[in-house]
């Protein structure tokens, strides 16, 4: 048979093959596509061996091409997929995922749980996850107020909330989408106040609380509050707490330990069974205070309780026994004297002599 005879019966075999293709029956198809090809190789190489081609010329630009080299890369053409290398790994073949970009995250603080989120007051910090080469970890970014949202890259990061002295730290990740992330304190209100024995209120201006609590490695105190005053509500996270509570600048003093529950605000209230004594030096009683007057109060064992300079001296006692010396001048002028808890007083120092 005439070579050109086989190219058009090959053409026949071929279009068939195509339109099995097309009718999904791929198997015996792709069988019948290889064929095919290998009897239209043989054609043109007989019909090259008949009529050789002409050979382009160099600087031409014309390409020459490998008909059984493209072969596996024309198949796939021909069925309608996009050319595949069978020889490479199938898992190089995925394509590599784009790095996540930056993402919102939305912060909100919860004192419990199950409770609402806390509306302002929240001071937000977010670091790095790793330290720095000096064990500190960096910080990326503040903010303040309730619910907070923050653009970050993705990555993770630790988030830090502080409501007054309720504090708690959270992990967060992001990975290119936006996300929001709750922060619970697990903490309470605690609000304090101090009277003297008898209910009698002291003036807020007077007292003073210092709040610690134990270190639970260690068992020392650590200092939460230097100063609270009272009548504020102090948020805290749960847990037992030292109260003391400073009533003036000498020796009335009283300490508790209060707990804080989750969720809940506990009133406090302590008692100082003490009073409120003004010292006066006086030439005669009832007399006209003494100017640059040095006192000094003591207990009766002579340790010193405090000290200043004035007139008019006023101090806050426990009650007890006590001494005070007045120098005036040079010359020191004693007197012993008796506290009792919630009576005020004045206690007058005669100068020597008068």
């Amino acid at each position: 048979m005439h070579p050109r005879a086989n190219v058009f019966k090959s053409r026949t075999v071929l279009r068939d093959a195509i339109d099995r293709v097309l009718s999904c029956n791929w198997a015996p198809a792709l069988a019948v596509v290889l064929a095919a090809f290998m009897v239209l190789s043989q054609i043109q190489l007989s019909m090259a061996q008949l009529t050789p081609l002409p050979r382009s010329k160099p600087g031409s630009g014309a390409a020459t091409s490998n008909f059984g080299t493209n072969l596996l890369n024309s198949l796939p053409q021909i069925l309608g997929a996009p050319p595949v290398n069978l020889g490479a790994d199938p898992e190089r073949q995925q394509p590599a995922a784009a790095p996540a970009g930056p993402a919102d995250a939305r912060l909100v603080a919860k004192l419990v749980e199950d409770g609402d989120p806390i509306p302002f007051g929240v001071v937000w910090r977010v670091y790095g996850q790793k330290p720095d080469s000096s064990g500190t970890y960096p910080l990326i970014a503040t903010g303040r107020g309730g619910a907070w949202t923050q653009t970050l890259d993705a990555g993770s990061y630790l988030v830090h909330a502080a409501y007054g002295k309720a504090t708690a730290t959270a992990l967060l990740r992001l990975a290119g989408k936006n996300v929001q992330e709750t922060v619970i304190l697990s903490a309470g209100g605690l609000r304090l106040q101090a009277q003297l024995t008898g209910d009698i209120s002291i003036p807020a201006g007077k007292v003073s609380f210092r709040i610690t609590e134990q270190d639970s490695e260690t068992t020392d105190e650590v200092l939460v509050v230097k100063a609270a005053r009272p009548g504020l509500i102090l948020p805290l996270n749960a847990g037992t707490y030292r109260v003391r509570s400073q009533y003036g600048n000498a020796n009335a003093a009283v300490s508790a330990d209060i707990t804080v529950e989750e969720g809940k605000l506990t009133d406090a209230t302590l008692y100082h069974r003490a009073a409120e004594i003004t010292l006066k030096l006086v030439n005669e009683p009832g007399g006209e205070a003494i100017a640059n007057t040095a006192w000094t109060v003591l207990y009766p064992n002579g340790e010193v309780i405090a000290e200043t300079v004035g007139a008019f001296p006023e101090y806050m006692l426990e009650e007890g026994d006590y001494s005070v010396v007045a120098t005036h001048e040079g010359t020191p002028h004693n007197r012993n004297f008796s506290v009792e808890a919630g009576r005020h007083k004045d206690v007058e120092v005669l100068i020597s002599g008068q």
